[in-house]
């Protein structure tokens, strides 16, 4: 069986108001207590594969979970067992495709199973019927425990039951706006795992690599849903308080990435008014991520280089942007549950051929290439917002070249973009300095000792713009174009 559902964090203060919402209809109310087991390890957990005994009121169940076909998809397997199973035994998932799973795993380990974590929630559920559809809507609250490590649960989860998906994302997409929720890529097994590990910090969630496709429409479903995951990976963790300035990065990359999709690929697929419509919440919370970046990293790397360099010690640390906010933030929220609605919808249409596609992108890959390496060439001549256009220009040209690799010798895409890689940082050193310049220059109205530091930075920014006018000759000398032939 596959289940697709969508689950989210409630907020501690929205949780009243969740649940009475909940009771508007007919509630049922289970206890549920389980125990997770893999190996020591972690042979199910690196499959993306969870084993549980679970105590559901008065029946008791095993359960065997694996990926499928999409990020919010998973196939799950039920099967009864006797209140005194103490192990889980997983012959009994045998002829299911996720039992074949993990008897592959279990296989490949040559390790005994061990219970890793149990949760200990009360859900209250109750199915929610319109036009077709049914959805059953689970709030959780309890605790997943490790050892002596303990950490609270309070989530809603929305399973399809039966018909279609966008009655899903529709009642998904109301509780959300009403009750500040936000959205939870990580299941219970994923979660009770870091606790046993101790994992204070997650790792951030890097850019993953674009599947071969078979159609336009499946191509382009691919690349935002490759960017989804990174961007609601690490968005996840600066929402919930865990996430650090890694995370910080790598949304900032996977926010470019959807960015670019959006604006440069809707000829693989016609999106109607939606590119448009998702641009401004992703570039409002790439916006603050920049803030909080240039205040967190930039400011004091800065702050010693002019210290080394004579001038005053400001000992100034800026006020950051409340990330967790911005990521909450309904409309960032509203736009993410968009794009999974559209990756699950652009999987549903399957035609069209790759050949036209390809061609339009060499066209378009040949002009964008051919006017930012002929306008960076002259970068030191430029005014402020010329310049600031070339390098969002190199940026989206970088960003394409990758998300369109699947239709190119993979090979001579990574050699292109490499050839880039010293326009990028020269224009990195730019900006960096420009945002630098920017900051301290606000802080003098406050601090006068500031204005060393803005004078000093003012005086680099047309050495370095000239470093960017060679890198981009450079680059184009050197740039192979991947997409002739």
């Amino acid at each position: 069986m596959t289940e697709f559902e969508l689950k989210f964090q409630v907020p501690r203060e929205r949780a009243a108001a969740v649940q009475a919402a909940l009771q508007r209809g007919a509630v049922e109310h289970t206890r549920l207590r389980a125990r997770y087991f893999d190996t020591e390890g972690e042979d199910l957990a690196r499959h993306g594969l969870a084993l549980r005994l679970r105590q559901e009121g008065r029946a008791h169940v095993q359960t065997a979970k694996g990926p499928g076909a999409g990020p919010f998809e998973r196939l799950e397997h039920d099967v009864p067992v006797p209140a005194s199973a103490t192990e889980p035994d997983p012959a009994l998932h045998a002829g299911q495709p996720v039992g074949e799973a993990l008897r592959r795993a279990l296989a490949e380990a040559g390790a005994p199973l061990k219970p890793w974590f149990e949760t200990d929630v009360v859900r209250r559920a109750r199915v929610w019927k319109a036009a077709g559809a049914a959805v059953e809507i689970a709030f959780d609250q309890g605790h997943i425990r490790a050892g002596s490590a303990s950490i609270p649960v309070c989530e809603l989860e929305f399973e399809l039951k039966e018909g279609s998906p966008a009655a899903l994302f529709e009642l998904a997409q109301s509780w959300c706006e009403t009750h500040g929720l936000w959205l939870d890529p990580l299941p219970k097994a994923a979660i009770g795992r870091r606790l046993a590990l101790g994992m204070a910090e997650p790792a951030a969630v890097p850019a993953g690599e674009v599947p071969r496709a078979a159609d336009p429409p499946a191509l382009l479903a691919a690349i935002l849903d490759s960017g989804l995951q990174q961007v609601l990976g690490n968005a996840r963790e600066l929402a919930a308080g865990t996430g650090g300035d890694e995370h910080v990065h790598q949304l900032r990359v996977g926010l470019r990435r959807l960015r670019t999709a959006l604006r440069e690929l809707p000829l693989l697929a016609d999106l109607g008014a939606a590119a448009a419509q998702l641009q401004p919440p992703l570039e409002d919370l790439f916006v603050v991520l920049g803030e909080h970046r240039d205040r967190s990293t930039l400011l004091p790397r800065l702050q010693q280089e002019l210290i080394a360099a004579g001038g005053p010690d400001l000992a100034w640390t800026p006020e950051l942007p409340d990330l967790a906010a911005a990521v909450r933030s309904p409309p960032f929220q509203s736009a993410v549950l968009q794009l999974v609605a559209l990756v699950h919808d652009l999987r549903s249409r399957g035609d069209g051929k790759l050949a036209p596609a390809r061609r339009q992108l060499q066209a378009r890959l040949r002009k964008l290439h051919r006017r930012t390496l002929r306008e960076g060439a002259r970068f030191d001549a430029l005014a402020q917002p010329q310049r600031h256009t070339v390098r969002k220009r190199l940026k989206r040209l970088r960003y394409l070249s990758e998300l369109v690799r699947p239709l190119f010798r993979a090979a001579d895409v990574d050699r292109y973009v490499d050839s880039l890689k010293r326009l990028q940082d020269a224009l990195g050193s730019y900006q960096d300095t420009v945002a630098g310049r920017q900051l301290l220059t606000a802080r003098a109205a406050q601090d006068p000792r500031a204005w060393f530091g803005a004078g000093w930075l003012a005086a680099r920014e047309q050495a370095l713009a000239r470093d960017c006018a060679r890198a981009c000759r450079k680059a184009a000398q050197h740039a192979q174009a991947f997409w002739k032939g």
